[in-house]
């Protein structure tokens, strides 16, 4: 499928790792296994986060800000520069996290097909959201973009994989401040080929990132993956406050998928809607008319510092 193409993000890649004094808190609290598989020294910009010192302030001013990447992506890419952002507006380096799940692209142009919201990925990212939570002693906020958007949410709900059938424990909506998901597919994806919304996964079921049970299969109407299913049929866990930012002209995830707007998180507080961002464009070059589903997180950054710093929509 021609569209598929577009889920590799254009980005330039920046070392990141965690911060020393967190690093060794990761290791002394949850063991070396688990900090390895949290930091993924095994990829460039694996991860980001924490203090670098125990000589640092004790204080946190803001609440931790836990970012989720996408499909084929990695810490130390978008969100990487998304934390740069909030760095110039008072945030630090104690305040700002993020890990990798599954392989990071690896420079392969057809990984997004392979991926699919299998559990360890659900658990690398619940794990990531308690151990900021734990380690700062504050609530978190949540700022997930694309894929990561529903293995963000399944993180914060917890209860079983519908895949593996562990289970992961009771929902973290207590640890959760303000949740933000921008440009996910909640709801499954209708990408746009030729100006016309194409239920791709319901066309190719047997790709893992379309598949019926942990992927994004939609578009036989009112059926879902089982993954989609058990994400929507609860309401208001993701956290205290929930918001969203998408786009009409979202040329990956769509709009609507089965009269439902995709990006949206059911019973959200607000939304930044753009008419006409594609899927990346949100975030790259705000100034322009015409944005793509990258460019939706990229072109809003203040956006997201607004609504978990201020829990308004700017």
């Amino acid at each position: 499928m021609r569209a598929a193409i577009l889920f590799i993000p254009f980005v330039y890649l920046v070392s990141a790792e965690f911060g020393a004094d967190f690093n060794h808190w990761i290791t002394k609290t949850y063991g070396e296994g688990a900090k390895r598989r949290l930091e993924r020294r095994d990829l460039p910009g694996g991860s980001f986060g924490g203090k670098s010192s125990g000589n640092e302030s004790t204080t946190v001013r803001n609440e931790p800000v836990v970012f989720v990447h996408g499909v084929s992506s990695r810490a130390g890419e978008m969100m990487q520069q998304a934390a740069n952002y909030f760095k110039k507006n008072g945030y630090g380096d104690g305040e700002l996290y993020a890990t990798t799940y599954g392989n990071g692209g690896n420079a392969d142009k057809t990984s997004w097909m392979k991926y699919h919201m299998q559990c360890s990925s659900v658990k690398q990212v619940r794990t990531m959201i308690v151990a900021a939570h734990k380690y700062t002693g504050r609530k978190v906020d949540l700022i997930a973009f694309s894929l990561g958007v529903p293995i963000a949410r399944k993180a914060v709900l917890g209860g079983r994989c519908v895949d593996t059938h562990q289970n992961l424990g009771k929902p973290l909506t207590h640890v959760v401040d303000t949740f933000v998901g921008v440009a996910g597919p909640n709801h499954g994806v209708a990408p746009v080929i030729g100006n016309l919304p194409v239920p791709g996964c319901a066309l190719l079921p047997f790709m893992p990132i379309c598949n019926p049970k942990d992927g994004l299969f939609s578009g036989v109407c009112p059926i879902t993956s089982e993954f989609l299913t058990d994400i929507n049929g609860r309401h208001k866990y993701e956290g205290a406050h929930v918001y969203t930012i998408g786009s009409n002209s979202d040329e990956i995830v769509g709009s609507s998928v089965c009269g439902q707007i995709t990006t949206r998180i059911p019973h959200q507080n607000g939304e930044k809607r753009y008419g006409k961002l594609r899927h990346n464009q949100v975030i790259f070059h705000p100034d322009r008319p015409i944005r793509t589903h990258f460019q939706v997180f990229r072109s809003s950054y203040e956006v997201l510092l607004r609504m978990v710093h201020d829990h308004r929509v700017v």
